[in-house]
């Protein structure tokens, strides 16, 4: 008998029995975009290479290594070489990830797909015995299948055949995985959660109902809800809602989600996407305890999954790697370079982005030079793959004009001027040039106020200039120096101030400025561009407790505060400030829907199409389509998943012995397994440095190395419980957070 796996108990599972379950599995995970059977046949072929000799000896009698995966892409192009060409990359990366092309000139040892093709092989044809005609499924359907793929501009067809590659190797190694784990673990293993989303709404609607609509600004919010009510019961598509900081969209979001899901029942999957860890885990708690807890599955690099409750952690932890779970809230960072990555356990989930509602929150944070293919990766989503996506910011950065305008995007909210005018009740003055010393003494006798600044090394010299002037007591200091749990602790603890009415001064970098539901009477904003100012204005009198509030528009004279303008983020950054100088001198409020259109139009048309795509993820993409027949796909997917980097991989990593629960885990780190889910348990205990900061952090022997790009603050001495790691010389430069 041919065997697939071998249990520890000696049971062996039948090769056939493993191919045509992982066929029949990949098939129902594709007819959810109409490619079952091209899933089938990848399922079917994958492991063919298992038959040789080789690799029978190698599972029955621990013998060598051999390669299995080349075999079934090779069965595929002899059958037909288009589709061969196409989905032979699917079937060879099953283990090791989406391979490059290698185009026609590629040789045996490169590690290229067409090298991989023209390998010599171990002899697997006794596969011919097991797989007999009738089970595969007729090559013509699969031709149909795979012509459907069809990009609304034929200029983007190589793109749209590579998007196409990646699901249906979603759909196999999620087949495989799930086949082999079945196996093995006998059946045992529970995974998803069957929700029925109907009862989910009337969860939410009776949330809301229970909401006080006294006040006109809960009347308001309670507008905005009816209205996501309303135009959810429309078709998929592309949508927008324009709604201004304090206007309740993280609720009115999910709202029209699951209406949306009511009326258009193939829809089965709502993924809530946010810019920052900073928020997803409000915004997760928000909807766990509205729907449930066992609904939600949270899905970023910092969440650590709760062990005392085995059951829902068995689930929540295999969710995370499929995503079969109703509700799935996650990042940006996660969402797209899943969507971009090429290894298994990136791209594993992709086929259950399909047929889901796609919410985009604080749209605005996607990075310029990753707009484009962050665009095009939506605009496929919704076009071949019946998805649809809510573009939800205050300052809306039309994402839409790069994306084919046969989608046309449709306006949630009816009213937009009338409900800024409504919320606007915060007014930004530009105050101009000052010193910190003045900015300072502009805080005598103030109770509560938040000063935002533009980077790491600004915040804490004016937090420590603010704490030797007023005391430390009611004063705080936030930004990415502190670990995340330490940030979360912080910004509970001001909330609570802020509501008890006691003394209350922050400084923060921008990362408050994202969805941080905080309510300042009053607030400075260092200069920068017109949408972090607005964001910023978003945490001033949110709840309308005063007529009207201020938001202050600064800049340092100080030398020791100001930026490099050569530097990458100096020049970013004052970019965008002289584009808001110009608004400030036209509009009275820039606040208005028009002055934000007129931003981004300015914005954009002194940014080059390459700015917008700075790896050239779209343009390769596309070239790697030769429609001469025999039809070439030379896609460069395991460079792209490389250059595809929403942070760049240049950060150094420090975990921090924050509290016992860190020490703990840094002890069984450290002295036993070096794992990598215990690595990922730490990641709220770990914070990112540059190199020169790590280097500094090495030079005193502060840092002790546990990797390459990783190491441990050796004395807890060496963080400080007010503003976070110490950084000799206050070295740090990391902009933005």
């Amino acid at each position: 008998m041919y065997i697939a796996h071998k249990r520890d108990d000696g049971k062996q599972q039948p090769l056939i029995d493993h191919l045509i379950g992982t066929a029949e599995k990949a098939a129902s995970f594709a007819q959810h975009f109409g490619k079952s059977d091209t899933a089938f046949i990848c399922g079917l072929l994958h492991d063919v290479g298992k038959y040789s000799d080789e690799f029978q000896n190698r599972i029955k009698n621990d013998g060598q290594l051999c390669d299995h995966s080349t075999a079934g892409a090779k069965v595929l192009k002899s059958m037909s070489p288009t589709i061969g060409n196409l989905l032979g990359y699917v079937i060879t990366g099953h283990h090791a990830g989406l391979l490059n092309g290698g185009g026609w000139g590629a040789v045996r040892e490169d590690g290229s797909l067409q090298g991989r093709l023209k390998k010599d092989v171990p002899d697997f044809y006794a596969y011919n015995n097991e797989i007999t005609a009738d089970l595969y499924p007729p090559l013509l359907n699969i031709a149909i299948q795979l012509a459907d793929t069809k990009p609304l501009d034929e200029r983007d067809q190589g793109y749209s055949f590579s998007f196409l590659v990646r699901m249906i190797f979603s759909c196999l190694v999620d087949a495989d995985f799930i086949d082999t784990e079945e196996f093995m673990n006998e059946g045992k293993i529970t995974r998803g959660i069957e929700c029925i989303f109907p009862e989910l709404e009337d969860k939410l609607i009776r949330y809301a109902d229970g909401l006080d609509t006294i006040r006109e600004i809960n009347k308001k919010r309670r507008e905005i809800f009816e209205q996501c009510l309303e135009k959810a019961e429309e078709t998929p598509g592309l949508y927008k809602l324009s709604v201004p900081t304090g206007g309740g969209k993280t609720i009115s979001s999910m709202a029209f989600s699951l209406r949306h899901i009511r009326y258009n029942p193939t829809l089965r999957r709502i993924i809530y996407v946010i810019p920052f860890t900073t928020i997803i885990e409000q915004n997760a708690k928000v909807f766990s305890d509205i729907l449930g807890d066992k609904y939600i599955l949270e899905h970023h690099s910092n969440y650590d999954f709760d062990q005392d409750d085995e059951q829902n952690y068995n689930i929540k932890k295999l969710s995370a790697e499929n995503w079969d779970i109703p509700v799935v809230v996650t990042t940006n960072v996660q969402f797209f370079e899943s969507i971009y990555g090429n290894k298994s356990s990136k791209l594993r989930k992709l086929h259950n982005i399909a047929n889901s509602v796609i919410i985009l929150d604080e749209v605005q944070m996607l990075p310029i030079e990753y707009l484009i293919p962050c665009a095009k990766a939506l605009e496929e989503l919704v076009n071949n793959y019946n998805c649809s996506v809510v573009l939800c910011s205050a300052t809306q950065p039309e994402v839409e004009r790069f994306i084919s305008d046969k989608i046309k995007a449709v306006e949630i909210c009816s009213n937009i001027t009338e409900l800024y005018d409504f919320f606007n009740k915060t007014r930004i003055k530009f105050i101009g040039k000052i010193t910190a010393d003045d900015l300072v003494s502009r805080l005598d006798g103030v109770n509560q106020c938040l000063l935002i600044v533009n980077t790491k090394k600004q915040a804490r010299k004016l937090y420590e200039k603010i704490k030797k002037s007023y005391g430390q007591d009611g004063v705080f200091h936030l930004s990415t120096y502190m670990c995340p749990i330490h940030r979360f602790e912080k910004i509970e603890e001001i909330r609570k101030r802020l509501d008890d009415g006691k003394k209350c001064i922050v400084v923060s970098t921008s990362l408050i400025e994202a969805g941080v539901d905080v309510d300042f009477p009053v607030v400075y904003r260092a200069s920068c561009g017109l949408d972090s100012i607005i964001q910023a204005a978003g945490r001033c009198n949110r709840e309308r407790r005063n007529d009207l509030a201020y938001l202050y528009v600064f800049d340092f004279t100080d030398e020791e505060y100001k930026i490099n303008k050569s530097s990458p983020y100096g020049n970013y950054l004052w970019q965008r400030q002289s584009i808001t100088e110009i608004l400030a001198g036209k509009h009275d409020d820039v606040t208005r829907p028009e002055a934000i259109k007129e931003y981004y139009d300015i914005l954009y048309s002194n940014t080059s199409l390459s700015e917008l795509d700075k790896k050239n993820i779209v343009k390769r993409l596309n070239e790697g389509f030769d429609k001469t027949p025999p039809m070439d796909f030379n896609f460069d997917f395991e460079d792209i998943a490389h250059d595809f980097k929403m942070i760049e991989d240049n950060d150094y990593s420090v975990i921090v012995k924050y509290n016992d629960n860190a020490v703990e885990k840094i002890n069984e780190l450290v002295y036993g397994y070096y794992t990598r889910d215990k690595l990922r348990s730490l990641q709220k205990y770990t914070i990112s440095l540059s190199i020169q900061e790590y280097g500094k952090l090495k030079d005193i022997n502060a840092v002790k190395a546990l990797g390459e790009r990783i190491g441990i603050l050796v004395s807890r001495e060496d963080y400080s419980d007010e503003v976070g790691i110490a950084i000799p010389d206050l070295l740090g430069v990391a902009e933005f957070i």
